[in-house]
């Protein structure tokens, strides 16, 4: 017996596979021959077995068989990253009132039509687009309440009372409040006061309590967890039906001149099972008393969790400064100042850069800024935003990689940016807005599957561009998906039902992985793989041969290379050009020269060792085989 060192060649068994599930079957008769296929001595110990002496697994052919079929066996959908958005539909040009096309506040996405006729809202139901417009230069008063068909078609309704004006500049909220099954929508009267009405425009009420500021953003939430739903706006906590239950004696949550355009939040932070209203210096209870105030300068806020323990931190942004407090209301870190002038807008929380922990992004009247978890600057973009330097922005993992991207419009265009990076991905140029709290929001609007798309409010009271509504997407429509519904300003995807109902005791944001003004990745689709891996059939001495069977358990086809190595080195490949799904395939044979592989060489066998086939399980496509001595 000689023996040879490992040499990269091999005579092998060669040729073109195509296993198919079709395979022989033990029939149970007296006479069958194959009781158990591809195996012997398994089935029957008698002395007239009629396999037990017949097979020799070094000879014997071995045919496929049907083996179990993983269906969820897939891999994610590749994502393109065209950099221009394209522009799915535009609606600037108005039926009714057609002077009232400007549109500079967040537009909201809910439904208000009962398409599938099952008398609730549902997922077969189209979205709406909810917003306020208002002409030429008058952000401040007589805007008009409209809602636009998803599809970008034509309105659903115009609420044009001159009784009924809304400010234009100030943010709206939708959600079911008083428990008929159907949402309402919740604004600021051009008076100051609130004013609800119900999914067709039609007026409900007017709240006898004016509200602080100008400019804010309503918030719905049921805080004490009893089935009925208070309308939280700054300071202030109304009940369903629009009267006022209580206010609190510090900040509104504001981050200019005090009191105008704020966006305070209800939230559970202490995890005390009862929900708080955030502000930037104090934090209140359903009645408005402080549970604790910290006499800092009152801000805009966010929320997450940016310590080790479960309860919820407070992000403020305040008068061009960012800063994080705890639950308590002590300062956790900074404030740091924004890069550039300005007051700095709402801030967007969320998993940017994939470590687990939230960041936060925040634009400012030059610059947006990604800060990490500490305050730390990740990157700084300039952009425009000389007239208010207070916008928001939203996020959303568009291709579900574990980080989100920023979504943000300044005056001219509109940006989507890596998270962790600042890197352009998309861009969308024609926008244009006087800028106030206003952001772009994401929602799956025109169907209940397939891609998001980004909903953009637009008015060209100072700068050219567009008017209106502007739905983008990307061309590939390859963003992953995301939910239907974008209810209010300070959007927490936790704290809104699909149906539109407001939850009784909904969990914080950040226990759930969810951010501030951020939106939820819903499903990752992917596509149909193989899953391929070996098994050992059979170490011939005799004949030097290695005889393998290679399974396929995955939900796809795939074809495939086989090797073999011998101390490392590759010694020989056999090419399958298609494995069926969901079988166990026939006999390979590696015949092994021992001129040129050493007895004592560590063999291995490999599956697509090169990568060629995108499986759903890439761990098990390796075995190792014992020495070979041939003979």
């Amino acid at each position: 017996m000689r023996r040879f060192a490992p040499l990269a060649a091999i005579l092998l068994l060669l040729g073109c596979y195509d296993w198919s599930p079709a395979g022989r079957l033990d029939d149970g008769g007296d006479d069958d021959d194959d009781d158990s296929v591809g195996a012997d001595d398994d089935d029957d110990s008698s002395p007239d077995d009629d396999d037990d002496d017949a097979a020799d697994p070094c000879t014997e052919d071995v045919d496929p068989e049907t083996i179990g079929l993983d269906l969820e066996c897939t891999v994610e959908v590749e994502v393109e990253t065209d950099p221009q958005l394209e522009v799915v539909w535009q609606y600037g040009v108005f039926e009714t009132d057609a002077a009232y096309d400007q549109v500079m506040m967040t537009p909201i996405v809910v439904p208000l039509t009962d398409d599938d006729g099952d008398g609730v809202p549902s997922p077969g139901d189209a979205r709406a687009i909810v917003f306020t417009t208002y002409t030429g230069g008058n952000y401040s008063s007589d805007g008009i309440l409209r809602a636009l068909r998803g599809d970008g078609t034509s309105l659903l309704w115009s609420q044009d009372d001159p009784a009924w004006r809304l400010q234009p500049g100030s943010q709206i909220a939708a959600g079911d409040i008083d428990n008929d099954g159907w949402p309402e929508i919740v604004g600021i009267h051009q008076s100051g006061v609130l004013a609800a009405f119900d999914r067709l425009g039609t007026p409900l009420w007017s709240s006898a309590t004016a509200v602080t500021g100008s400019g804010g953003a309503p918030f719905l939430a049921d805080m004490d967890g009893d089935g009925t739903v208070e309308i939280i706006h700054a300071n202030q906590i109304f009940d369903s039906a629009g009267v006022l239950l209580g206010a609190g004696a510090h900040g509104t949550g504001a981050t200019y001149n005090n009191t105008s355009y704020s966006a305070s939040i209800v939230v559970d932070l202490d995890l005390d099972g009862d929900q708080e209203v955030v502000v930037g210096n104090a934090l209140y209870d359903i009645t408005g008393a402080a549970l604790w105030a910290n006499g800092q300068q009152d801000g805009c806020p966010g929320v997450g969790n940016f310590d080790s323990d479960p309860e919820g931190e407070i992000v403020v942004v305040s008068y061009g400064t960012l800063r994080v407090q705890d639950t308590n209301g002590d300062i956790l870190a900074g404030p740091v100042s924004l890069p550039g002038d300005g007051n700095g807008g709402p801030p967007t929380v969320a998993d940017f850069d994939g470590d687990g922990m939230p960041e936060i992004g925040v634009a400012n009247l030059g610059f947006y800024t990604m800060f990490d978890t500490d305050l730390t600057q990740m990157w700084s973009n300039p952009t425009e935003d000389d007239s208010s330097s207070i916008t928001g922005s939203s996020a959303f993992d568009f291709d579900a990689d574990g980080s989100n991207e920023v979504v943000y419009a300044d005056e001219h265009d509109v940006w989507v940016w890596h998270g962790a990076e600042g890197t352009l991905i998309h861009q969308g140029q024609g926008h244009a807005s006087g800028t106030l709290t206003e952001y772009p929001i994401v929602a799956q609007v025109l169907a209940e599957t397939g891609p998001p798309q980004i909903v953009v409010a637009s008015n060209n009271m100072w700068w050219e561009g567009w008017t209106g509504i502007t739905l983008l997407a990307d061309s590939g429509r390859s963003w992953v998906p995301t939910r239907q519904v974008w209810n209010q300003h300070a959007f927490l995807s936790t704290h809104i039902n699909d149906d539109l109902s407001v939850p009784t005791n909904p969990p914080a944001p950040w226990l759930e992985d969810q951010g501030t003004r951020s939106a939820e990745v819903t499903s990752i689709p992917g596509v149909s793989a193989p899953d391929l891996s070996p098994e050992l059939h059979a170490v011939c001495e005799e004949h030097c041969t290695i005889r393998i069977r290679v399974s396929n358990d995955g939900a796809a086809a795939g074809p495939y290379v086989a090797s073999l190595t011998a101390n490392g080195f590759p010694v020989g490949t056999i090419d399958v050009s298609s494995h069926a799904s969901g079988t166990l395939g026939g006999a390979l044979d590696f015949v092994i020269d021992p001129d040129v592989v050493a007895p004592d060489a560590e063999l291995q066998i490999l599956i697509d060792s090169g990568d060629d086939v995108e499986e759903c399980d890439e761990s098990n496509n390796v075995i190792d085989v014992d020495s070979l001595t041939c003979e």
